[in-house]
């Protein structure tokens, strides 16, 4: 069953409409001052922890954010109704659409403010003393979330750790060394303080194994960045293998399978550490009425954003005429078609492998039932095509095939079949409004077939820290024995598929066994997208380690072109660089003007 935020969300965001900006020039509105006193109550910190939680839902999964750091890589290019098609393409960027990341910079620093209020406060407050320390422990972790999410994106930022009520027009970034040192502090703090397993409330709330994952993360940021310390590496590995080797004590494990971490019910399972919650509750202004078309900012759309246009496949397609072959339903979803996957990149490199490694079907829906209307009954007969009737929820009415099909067998196959866009011979091939969907976030549940999703979102799962510990060993954290060791935890639990018999499965788990000198960069940025397509990670893994521009190059033919190595860092709203006009004047990022 789906849980809803417990804690009183609507105090919450009171508390971050009146919350002032961190950076204290970040909102062209003036926004009320709050009280230092009141972060001295019970309720401040509360409310303070639940408004910084709720604000998350304004950005992951949302459609603007999900377009930003998805797009733009060698995973994905444009669909058919993408909107931010600059960030895609990389031409052009310019101030006049650097504001696409100002609602994710004013947040997460009007969330800083909120934090800053509860460190610097809190400790006076008149309630049961263990309850307030993991509340000041969960807004170490909040802060150390916010500004790890600045200084990946952004590069220099300001970096404030007082909480402030005064406006002022002007303001300056920090070293990313400084913003590091303070993250990795309030990461061993909230580590040190916060409970091993997750307490109850808001759905699973940041716990030890939460900061010891983005600890290890951070550490690793670090350690590719030009504020290395000699020992990140071996401390994200450290760090990583801690929470591998006493994964019982924070209640975490793998999943038998790679697809059972993404089935409905299993959002908060062992697999997860961290979600961004969602709720049906209208009352917290958050969410649209139900058959309103998902029209709030803050919903979670990541069921539909990834969708192709599948009610236009018709009976005669790739010509004209006919009816649909399967008609817009809650099961198949919304097409919003605004991201597609680069199949480029995903089947001959990424995805090669998929007779032993699961991760493929796991991810991508290609295959859809013929439904000839929404409540078609299974065995009624659909839609006509020129090969034969299809048979309602027993015929293939689409499939997305993986390679090029031969003429008798499209000949023999009553429904309409898809080719890869990028092989030769391919007859009909993909387009940017049918393609192979992602099924991470397909949500049954909804009341209307145009609704957003009430799922809880995965942003942090236990199979990442196997990846980051093989990217640390990779850099010299530990051996490459190791990193190959992590890697094939992943790959050995890829290799079960349904239905197979234990000779085809020990067939696989040998197939999928690396060894040591098999381990390059290329080899774990792929073993990154097999286990974490379409989790929004894609622009920051390639930031982090330098390879957006050859990867995007090499694989990525409308993004590859204009890509340039000042892309891996965002550029800074403009918003921001016209509100401070006094002092030095704030710097836009290279490049970006």
């Amino acid at each position: 069953m789906k849980r809803s935020i417990l804690l009183s969300l609507t105090l919450a965001l009171a508390i971050l409409a009146a919350a002032p900006g961190c950076n204290k020039v970040l909102n062209e509105q003036p926004r009320a001052s709050i009280d230092p006193a009141f972060f001295r109550t019970p309720e401040g910190l509360e409310g303070g922890i639940a408004g910084i939680y709720s604000s998350l839902r304004g950005h992951w999964s949302t459609q603007i954010f999900s377009q930003l750091f998805n797009g733009g890589t060698d995973e994905m290019v444009r669909g058919g109704a993408a909107d931010v098609q600059h960030y895609f393409t990389y031409s052009p960027l310019m101030a006049s659409n650097t504001n696409d990341y100002s609602g994710f910079w004013n947040s997460l620093y009007i969330d800083i403010n909120t934090a800053n209020g509860i460190l610097q406060y809190g400790a006076d407050a008149q309630m049961d003393a263990a309850r307030k320390a993991q509340l000041l422990a969960q807004a170490k972790f909040l802060r150390a979330f916010c500004y790890y999410f600045l200084v990946t994106t952004f590069g220099d930022v300001p970096l404030h750790l007082e909480f402030n009520t005064s406006p002022t027009s002007a303001d300056a970034r920090a070293p990313i060394a400084d913003v590091y040192a303070a993250i990795i502090k309030d990461l061993t703090e909230a580590a040190a303080e916060l409970p091993d397993q997750p307490g109850t409330g808001l759905g699973k709330p940041a716990y030890k194994a939460t900061a010891l994952f983005l600890l290890a993360k951070t550490y690793l940021w670090r350690g590719w960045s030009a504020a290395a310390q000699a020992s990140d590496f071996n401390n994200a590995f450290d760090i990583s293998k801690e929470l591998i080797d006493n994964k019982a004590v924070y209640g975490l494990d793998l999943w038998p399978a790679f697809i059972d971490g993404f089935l409905e019910g299993n959002e908060y399972g062992m697999e997860t550490i961290m979600v961004v919650d969602h709720t049906k509750d209208l009352k917290f202004g958050q969410n649209s009425a139900p058959g309103s078309f998902a029209s709030n900012l803050s919903e979670n759309k990541s069921n539909f954003m990834f969708r192709p246009n599948y009610p236009t496949v018709n009976a005669n397609y790739p010509a004209s005429g006919g009816a649909s072959v399967c008609v817009r339903d809650i099961q198949n979803g919304r097409p919003f078609l605004r991201i597609r996957p680069n199949m480029r990149y995903l089947l001959d490199v990424a995805f090669a492998n998929r007779a032993t490694d699961s991760r493929y079907d796991g991810t991508f829906q290609t295959v859809w039932l013929s439904n000839s209307t929404q409540m078609a009954p299974a065995g009624t007969p659909g839609a006509v095509t020129p090969r034969g009737t299809l048979i309602n929820k027993v015929d293939t009415a689409i499939w997305c095939a993986d390679r090029v099909v031969s003429p008798a067998e499209r000949a023999a196959f009553k429904g309409i079949i898809l080719e890869p866009e990028h092989l030769p011979g391919a007859t009909v091939p993909f387009t940017g409004t049918m393609f192979p969907s992602l099924r991470k976030w397909d949500d049954s549940t909804r009341a209307d077939l145009n609704d957003y999703s009430d799922r809880p979102y995965i942003l942090f799962r236990f199979a990442e820290v196997y990846l980051i510990a093989a990217e640390a060993a990779f850099k010299g954290g530990a051996t490459m024995q190791d990193a190959a060791d992590m890697l094939n935890v992943l790959r050995i639990r890829a290799a079960r598929k349904p239905d197979q018999t234990p000779a085809e499965y020990a067939a696989a788990v040998a197939a999928q066994t690396i060894t040591p000198a098999q381990v390059t960069l290329d080899f774990i940025l792929d073993e990154r997208t097999r286990e974490l397509y379409g989790e929004a990670v894609r622009w920051w893994d390639l930031a982090r380690t330098r390879t957006l521009v050859p990867r995007l190059q090499q694989y990525n033919l409308e993004g590859g072109p204009n890509v340039k190595d000042f892309h891996m860092l965002r550029p800074i709203p403009q918003q921001q660089i016209d509100l401070v006009t006094e002092g030095p004047p704030f710097p836009q990022n290279d490049g970006y003007f």
